[in-house]
């Protein structure tokens, strides 16, 4: 069985009523067994509504092609955790109630900078408030109106004196199409509320990693004695990390073009900081939950032993057009319908799959697909279609039986 995951999301509308993008929202289930939307540590939930939306919804399913806006507040602002967000997917979204000093200036223009979209959220027109977040606003892209704090008698004052910035500005909290109208009028060009959708609850059955083994990859990827190759052996012994790392992969790049053959492929992509940046922002998700909910699910141990056995067959099979980490990555996710209770063929056009791959998963055709049934068959203790199997794969009965040694005793 996987774990259900939740996030809320909200649309944001452009002037045409298309979507500009969603606002993801933190949702989880209290002692109660009731769904909320508060929680008391803030950079907790946004690590949690991001590792939900990347890793377990995968931010292609979650918002298609559309920008995410993600609550940050301070704490986050100057962690280092911040940079494990993908710039090209979401807007960070500052809080109103962000301490505006020296270090949260320079945060906000070096992530400005380095390419981040900012926006700000929770605005009210107020004297104190304007001059309180002015040193900011040469940074902000989308300026959010909270249109049940704005005052009407002092708004166009403050409308005059933002327009000598570039931001866009968002009425958010809009109830009534007299709300709507009368901010189109002010100039918003980007608009949120009830009034045009309340935010809709989302729920996945994905898998959760094993806290203990994102630390000693940390730990891996930490020693500079440490060989990329150590990293995607660590990988491909872990299904459900791996899963989770492909939806990643697909949600910081859009329309991805380079399909996937295996997790080294993965691996040499994103490189060890951004690799270690994605275990630490998992690691702090689910730094206050109990291991005791980690239990191992039998399908995930059984897909690692697929992916045991198909690798060193590969590494004794001659004139091949793959080579054993390409065949470690089909026994991986030869069970991820049956985990994600998804059917086989929406999983793997989520994640990009290699077209190979994806026929030898889904019709087991090609050598890949010959060297899965060779590894269910074996399963099954089915000795006839085994052996036919092994003459097509030009294998002996001994390679298979030093396989298997090999394998079970790791």
């Amino acid at each position: 069985m996987g774990q259900n995951f939740y996030i809320a999301k909200q649309p944001i509308l452009d002037l045409n009523g298309d979507i500009y993008g969603y606002e993801l929202l933190f949702r989880a289930f209290d002692r109660d067994g009731k769904l909320k939307a508060i929680f008391k540590d803030e950079l907790l939930a946004t690590a949690k509504v991001l590792v939900n939306a990347l890793n377990h919804f995968g931010m292609n399913s979650l918002v298609d092609e559309n920008v995410a806006f993600i609550n940050i507040d301070q704490e986050f602002l100057l962690d280092t955790l911040i940079f494990s967000i993908p710039k090209d997917r979401f807007i960070l979204e500052i809080l109103e109630n962000t301490d505006v000093n020296e270090n949260t200036v320079n945060r906000i223009k070096k992530l400005k900078e380095m390419g981040y979209r900012l926006a700000l959220d929770d605005v009210h027109c107020s004297n104190g408030f304007i001059e309180k977040f002015t040193p900011i606003f040469p940074y902000i892209d989308v300026l959010k109106l909270d249109v049940s704090l704005v005052k009407e008698n002092t708004i166009e004052k403050y409308l005059e004196n933002f327009k000598k910035y570039r931001f866009k500005l968002l009425a958010e909290k809009v109830e009534t199409q007299e709300q709507f109208h009368k901010y189109k009028a002010y100039g918003c060009e980007l608009f949120q509320g009830y009034f045009f959708a309340k935010p809709t609850i989302m729920q996945k059955e994905s898998i959760d990693p094993a806290y203990k083994k994102i630390f000693q990859l940390v730990n891996l990827l930490d020693s500079e004695y440490t060989e990329m190759k150590e990293i995607v052996k660590e990988l491909e012994s872990e299904v459900e990390l791996t899963i989770q790392l492909l939806r990643f992969i697909n949600s910081c790049y859009i329309g991805l073009r380079t399909e996937i053959k295996s997790i080294q492929q993965v691996v040499m992509m994103l490189g060890k900081k951004p690799l270690k940046q994605w275990l630490l922002l998992i690691a702090f998700s689910k730094s206050m939950e109990s291991e005791a909910k980690m239990a191992k699910n039998p399908m995930l141990e059984l897909a690692q032993n697929r992916s045991r056995i198909m690798a060193e067959l590969a590494k004794k099979m001659r004139n091949i057009s793959y080579d054993s980490h390409e065949a470690s990555f089909v026994g991986i996710l030869s069970l991820v319908d049956a985990l994600l209770k998804i059917p086989i063929d929406i999983v793997l056009d989520e994640i990009h799959v290699d077209s190979d791959i994806k026929d030898a998963l889904i019709n087991r055709n090609g050598e890949l697909g010959k060297l899965l049934d060779l590894v269910v068959a074996i399963e099954k203790f089915d000795m006839p279609k085994t052996d036919s199997i092994l003459d097509e794969l030009h294998l002996t009965n001994t390679e298979l039986s030093d396989v298997l040694q090999k394998s079970y005793t790791k």
